[in-house]
């Protein structure tokens, strides 16, 4: 047996449709399984009140029996459950086993195919003729055989504002309600309102009229009663604007608390729904009652009871209240007595009225009977019984059920196809059968196994519309195909089936080192055949029967064991299995990886790579390039695949894991391991320990390659950007500035300069924008020299040696001197850090910055020569300003507080280094280039030029003064006039004699520098 594909893929939505009446009654019989249904009577006054002693298993046509009793006055049974449960199942069945009679009329309300005005009308011709008249012209004022839908909408809408302006409020409703209640009909009314949302297509109002009008299909039957949502009312942007202003009345007192006021305006819609539908329908819920007692008192008078069945009670919205009032009226001796079953949600039958309760005979809760063994779980026997059957019609096919059907007997059950394969007994032996119906292409353990994959309420439930839809449909149709090519399980199907959630990571990654190529199809094998979480040779036959290779290496699965009609306990949890591993193999299967897990994993994963790189092989520094934060690498830069965080895009190294060389099963395995190693002193003694290592080492081995081959990106030279130079570069900037490097420095003598830890605290600069600038090199002073040494330098054990690499360093420092102090360097577009950031904030600022420091330079000169004399030095100016003033006490002029400044201004130039400041300026005159002359403004003292200045200033106040009080004392000092004219003729000699000296000076330093 092999490849054998026994049923049509493309004719298997024939036979199973979930949707229970569109099944032929020979669909029906074929597939269909009885199973103990869980029933209690009514309980107390309300169904919130029944308790678990109540329920009562009892077969299907024990409850049958029971509902059919003769003794029993009426009959009603309410059918609950989730949508898929098998309630319009149950009714079907109950109409094939109920048949009309002479005795009895049966009426079915079928959940599509047909409208909530077709059923009135099925129910009126019940009556004899002569009784549908009335009714009938009632109805007909509907007028749907004139009126195009587009009018039944604005009819329900019409009607919907009517019946809330005639509702009468209830006794508490307060201002708020009563304001909603008077306004919400002028919104339902607003022409605007109507044409751009109440009236479209897909509007709750075109749904409703849909329902009262137009047969539904399979795609719009109910499932639930159609009712306003908060999303249905438009409230504001150009809707408000648009709006009349009593709609806009409406809108302002929801939006006044929109938390309060829309879920109560919604309330007060739906609550009138219905009479807004009875009215649209022109049958009202007084109708409906007449209706029904004239029906039961014409078929009592021929003797005859009703039942009535109704497979969705949704599809009576509008007059179902009413329906319910009247089928549980048990009336007098005049009516016939009634037997109705209904299927209806457990919600809408918890909201009934207490007296329609207190009716209700028999209660069947269906999410706890369809697939059930004896009233338990569902077990491996009982999924097997119901399953075994649909795979059975599917070989038959349409047409061969048909012809069993039209041959057999009530009560028969269908042949069995298998009974004409040549492959039966073999088959039956690999794949196991239930009365004689093969299980093939499951297994008893594969059927549990996907089962329980497509329907989350397994064990404890089983809804038959998800196993048909979302198990049977893809296995038999959508992957049919594969079972003939010898590709059957496909790797497609466990992913729609959830994934891989049994084999570990470890195993996931042993399975895919033993053969990458078969290893989606051993996992698949695995996953949905056996289940275990275990690296296993499944039976050789069935292995056989699909062509799955044998695993190399691999044990024989033990034998399962024989399939017992007991609750099918969970698969026991696997060795250590801790949350973190769930959550890693959830992430490997292709969901987000928890916040929490990550950021652990980040830690210990940065940690791992930034150990395993060979620092000295790169050639960097590792304190420079590693760390926490601030860092080219640091723990931000390791991401998730799927992280549920955003990765930062500043980041100058980034890590994806598990990336494109590492496979994610061994990166699941990996990351389990170091998780559970790091919370045991990182030993690996666990079950799977050491091939968990083995894979962790594997992976931080790639990683940690990814990250090295980033970081030589980042630090590689290229011709426009080189950072280490850069650094450099900024480096001998700031040492000129500072003065630390002289205009005839050589090039070791700039290294030393720029290296030195020892730089100005302010440089000799005055011009604001080269003090900023130095400001600035020299706070970013520590990083780069970190960057520059980190690539730079010697390495020994991943640090910087304290030995430069001459090989790495002189050459820039080289190129940058010819360059004449140039910025030249291009950092790459959108490089953010350093020293690319500071580099372009330096080259763009540095030329400015020295013309304005060569101007400043310049006139400082200028005003020292115009006032002192070209040739002055400080000695000079010393010596001839102290004879001014001693000439000036001699001669008792006054000077106010001028002399003392002069006095004090004199002390402090005598401190400082005017004559070399003087020769830096001069110096400038020949330099053409501002950024050229850099290493010439650190040779001025900053004290000195701020000296001479403020000499400058005294010694001019100080001779103002002098002028002054000589001519406002000249007339009453005649008798001394000899002497102040001769102390006036010594301060000329001594400024003469000053003037001299500079000028002596400034020729001396011309004929020295023609001499160089």
């Amino acid at each position: 047996m092999r490849n054998v594909l026994c049923w049509d893929p493309g004719a298997v939505r024939q036979v199973i449709n979930p949707f229970a009446e569109h099944i032929s009654d020979s669909l029906f019989r074929a597939v269909h399984s009885d199973w103990d249904l869980k029933v209690s009577p009514q309980v107390g006054k309300s169904f919130q009140e029944i308790g678990e002693a109540s329920w009562a298993d009892m077969t299907p046509p024990a409850f049958l029996s029971d509902f059919l009793r003769e003794d029993r006055p009426h009959a009603l049974a309410a059918i609950l459950g989730e949508t898929g449960s098998g309630k319009s199942h149950l009714v079907h069945w109950m109409r094939l086993n109920i048949k009309p009679t002479k005795d009895r009329v049966v009426l079915v309300v079928r959940k599509s195919g047909t409208s909530l005005r077709n059923i009135v009308k099925m129910i009126i011709a019940e009556l004899p003729t002569e009784q549908q008249a009335s009714f009938l012209e009632t109805l007909q004022s509907a007028g749907d055989g004139t009126q195009s839908r587009a009018d039944q909408k604005q009819q329900l809408l019409n009607d919907l504002a009517q019946v809330i302006r005639e509702e009468v409020l209830p006794t508490d409703a307060d201002e708020i309600e009563e304001g909603l209640a008077s306004s919400l009909p002028d919104l339902f009314q607003d022409p605007h309102m109507r044409k751009e949302h109440f009236l479209g297509d897909n509007t709750v109002i075109a749904e409703i009229v849909d329902h009262i009008f137009a047969p539904s299909n399979a795609k719009d039957r109910p499932d639930k009663r159609r009712v306003f949502v908060e999303g249905d009312l438009p409230l504001g942007g150009m809707d408000f604007a648009h709006a009349s202003r009593l709609a806009r009345d409406a809108i302002d007192l929801i939006e006044l608390d929109p938390a309060v006021h829309l879920p109560l305006a919604i309330r007060i819609i739906n609550r009138n729904l219905d009479r807004a539908v009875a009215r649209t329908l022109s049958f009202s819920g007084d109708r409906i009652e007449e209706l029904m007692t004239r029906l039961r008192t014409y078929l009592k008078s021929q003797g005859q009871e009703l039942v009535l069945l109704v497979e969705e009670f949704a599809r009576l919205q509008g007059i179902d209240r009413a329906l319910l009032q009247a089928i549980t009226s048990q009336g007098d001796e005049r009516q016939c007595k009634m037997r109705t079953a209904i299927a209806v949600t457990t919600g809408f039958f918890q909201s009934v009225a207490e007296t329609a309760y207190m009716r209700t005979t028999h209660i069947v809760d269906m999410d706890r009977s369809a697939g059930r063994a004896e009233g338990r779980s569902v077990t491996k026997a009982s999924l097997n019984q119901f399953t075994a059957r649909y795979l059975n019609a599917v070989r038959l096919g349409r047409d061969g059920i048909i012809q069993w059907s039209d041959a057999a007997a009530p009560g028969d059950s269908p042949l069995s196809k298998c009974d004409t394969c040549i492959h039966q007994t073999e088959c039956h032996a690999i794949f196991g059968e239930v009365d004689g119906y093969g299980l093939y292409p499951f297994t008893s353990q594969a059927l549990w196994n996907a089962a329980s994959r497509a329907d989350a309420s397994m064990p404890e439930r089983l809804n038959p519309r998800v196993l048909q839809n979302d198990l049977l449909v893809e296995v038999l149709d959508n992957f049919g195909p594969e079972v003939a090519t010898g590709t059957f399980p496909p790797f497609k199907l466990l992913e729609k089936l959830g994934g891989i959630t049994a084999l570990p990571a470890v195993a996931q990654a042993e399975l895919r080192n033993r053969n990458p190529q078969n290893y989606q199809r051993w996992a698949t094998f695995l996953e949905l055949y056996d289940g275990t979480g275990t690296i296993a040779n499944l039976d050789e036959r069935l292995r056989a029967a699909f062509e799955v290779p044998e695993i190399p290496g691999a044990d024989a699965a033990k034998p399962s064991e024989p399939t017992a009609d007991t609750p099918t306990p969970e698969a026991p949890p696997r060795n250590a299995a801790s949350k973190e591993d769930l959550l890693i193999e959830q992430w490997i299967g292709g969901q987000g990886l928890d916040q929490s897990v990550a950021n652990n994993l980040r830690l210990l994963v940065f940690s791992a790579v930034s150990n395993a790189i060979d620092w000295d092989m790169v050639g960097l520094a590792k304190a420079s390039f590693v760390g926490r934060t601030g860092k080219a690498f640091q723990t931000a830069s390791i991401s998730f695949d799927r992280q549920t965080t955003q990765v930062r895009s500043d980041l100058q190294v980034k890590l994806v894991i598990p990336g494109n060389l590492v496979q994610p099963e061994t990166a699941a395995a990996a990351l389990q391991g170091v998780l559970r190693a790091s919370k045991d002193q990182f030993r690996w003694e666990f079950p799977n320990g050491e091939k968990m290592l083995g894979a962790f080492l594997d992976c931080v081995e790639i990683w940690a390659k990814d990250v090295e081959a980033q970081l030589r990106d980042i630090c590689q030279p290229t011709p426009q950007w080189n950072q280490a130079a850069a650094a450099v570069e900024l480096l001998c900037v700031g040492a000129a500035i500072g003065g630390k490097i002289k205009p005839d420095a050589k090039i070791a003598d700039m290294i030393d300069a720029a290296f030195s830890p020892q730089w100005a605290s302010e440089c000799a600069s005055t011009a604001p924008e080269m003090k900023a600038l130095y400001d600035k090199l020299i706070r970013q002073r520590e990083k780069l020299v970190g960057i520059a040494q980190s690539q730079m330098s010697s390495m020994k054990g991943g640090r910087a040696g304290a030995m430069l690499n001459p090989g790495r360093i002189i050459g820039p420092i080289r190129e940058f001197r010819q360059a004449k102090w140039q910025l030249r360097l291009e950092p790459p577009d959108g490089e953010a850090q350093e020293p690319a950031k500071l580099y372009r904030e330096v080259r763009a600022a540095l030329p400015t910055a020295a013309s304005s420091e060569m101007a400043v330079r310049k006139s400082w000169l200028d005003t020292m020569q115009d006032v002192f004399g070209v040739n002055a030095t400080r000695a000079t100016i010393v010596t001839a300003l102290d004879a001014a003033r001693q000439a000036v006490a001699d001669a008792g002029i006054g000077t106010s507080s001028t002399g003392r400044i002069l006095a004090e201004a004199l002390d402090r130039f005598r401190t400082v280094y005017f004559d070399d400041s003087l020769a830096a300026a001069r110096a400038l005159g020949s330099e053409g280039d501002a950024v050229a002359a850099l290493p010439h403004f650190g040779r001025g003292r900053r004290g000195a030029v701020d000296a001479g200045t403020a000499l400058v200033a005294a010694a001019q106040a100080f001779l103002d003064t002098v002028d002054d009080n000589i001519g406002a004392t000249s007339q009453s000092l005649d008798a001394k006039q000899g002497a102040v004219a001769t102390s006036l003729d010594q301060i000329e000699s001594s400024l003469t004699a000053i003037e001299a000296d500079l000028i002596a000076m400034a020729t001396t330093d011309g004929e020295q520098a023609d001499a160089a």
